[in-house]
Parts: structure tokens; sequence; C-alpha cells
């Protein structure tokens, strides 16, 4: 399936992902603070061999990387750093764009979309999508796409998609993606990522 397809209905319970257009992957994974040491191309053995028995551990910052299109993306398996500040985003995004999609079980589901060093737009679902509770120097940049996608974000409806389709669908219009194929792919680039120096032991 093209664009996040896969993705919908899937038993995903954490989702955290960032995306950066016309980068490479390694580009992606540099920017994010990949350790040099750790970032390769590893074959499915290879990469559990290196990283199965901290995988999922959150302090562990496992990463897979590829690219679908105009965009590069990365995958951590455990760790939410591209939600815990607007630090990583923004070196993410600098010359380029950038989002980030993230769900987990709480429930919270979160979209967040930078240029050029600046969040332009974050949707967060623990604040609501209404235009009140949006942050971002360009809060209402995604209006017009909400409204098509049958969200009333006045009232704080999201529609027949559900938040995560919501967001999944808003990044899809950027032309963000990730192929499922690509995604368990036999051999695929990735590494782990320093923690954010507050978080480091």
């Amino acid at each position: 399936m093209s664009g996040l397809g896969w993705m919908y209905g899937a038993d995903l319970p954490l989702v955290s992902v960032t995306f950066a257009r016309d980068l490479t992957a390694r580009e992606l994974l540099e920017r994010m603070g990949a350790d040099p040491a750790t970032l390769a191309e590893r074959t499915r053995v290879e990469f559990h061999e290196d990283f199965g028995d901290i995988l999922h551990e959150d302090d562990a910052y496992v990463v897979t990387a590829g690219r679908y299109g105009a965009w590069a993306w990365a995958w951590e398996h455990g760790s939410w750093l591209c939600v815990e500040g607007d630090e990583l985003l923004g070196a993410v995004s600098a010359g380029t764009a950038a989002l980030v999609l993230h769900a987990n079980e709480k429930p919270m589901v979160e979209f967040r979309y930078a240029e050029n060093g600046r969040l332009v737009t974050g949707l967060h679902t623990l604040r609501g999508i209404g235009p009140e509770h949006r942050t971002g120097q360009e809060p209402h940049r995604f209006d017009s796409e909400l409204r098509a996608l049958g969200a009333r974000s006045d009232l704080g409806e999201t529609g027949p998609l559900g938040l995560r389709g919501l967001f999944y669908r808003l990044a899809e219009g950027l032309g963000a993606g990730m192929d499922r194929d690509d995604f368990l792919a036999g051999t695929a680039l990735s590494a782990r990522l320093r923690p954010h120096p507050d978080r480091a032991a």
C-alpha cells in the first residue's frame, strides 16, 4: 500500500515516526542525533542480534529509517524523542520541512509540522484539535484539509477517520509515507539515537 495505508486499522500500540523532505534516510538519522558507531545497514538477523534485547525499551532509542518518495522516515521502536521537545524537530526541518506522527495507548495522538527550524502547526489530542488548543506559528495552516477530511475542529470533532486516521491523512497530503515492505525489509538502515541531554544517564 502507498502512503501510510498499511497503518490504518493496524494494531500499533506505539507510533513514533519522524519524516523529513528532501533528505536521505542517513541524513535524517544524523540530524536526529544517531550515534555514528551504531549507524549501519543491517539485515533483519543483524538488527535483532544487535538490538533485540533492548528493542522496545524507551531509553534504548533504537530507530529504523528509510525513504518514501521525496521524504525520509525514521521509526522509533520504543522511544518518544520526536515529541519530547521542539529541538529535534527544529534540527530535522532546517532548510526543509519535517513532520512527526506519534500515537500511544494513553491514548495520545500528535501531529507536528515544521519548516526551516520552526514549528508551523502542532495538533495534540490531550489539548484537543480546536483552534484555541493548537501550537505553532501558523496554527491554522491545515484548517481546509481538516474540513475536507470531515473534521470539525471548531467543535473538537475528528470526523469519520478518527484521530489517528485524520493525522495520517494530513501527512499523506504532504507526500509523506512509508511502505510496510520497506519497514520490514530484509536490510534496512538502523541506529541508536542519543537521548536529550536531560535524559542522558
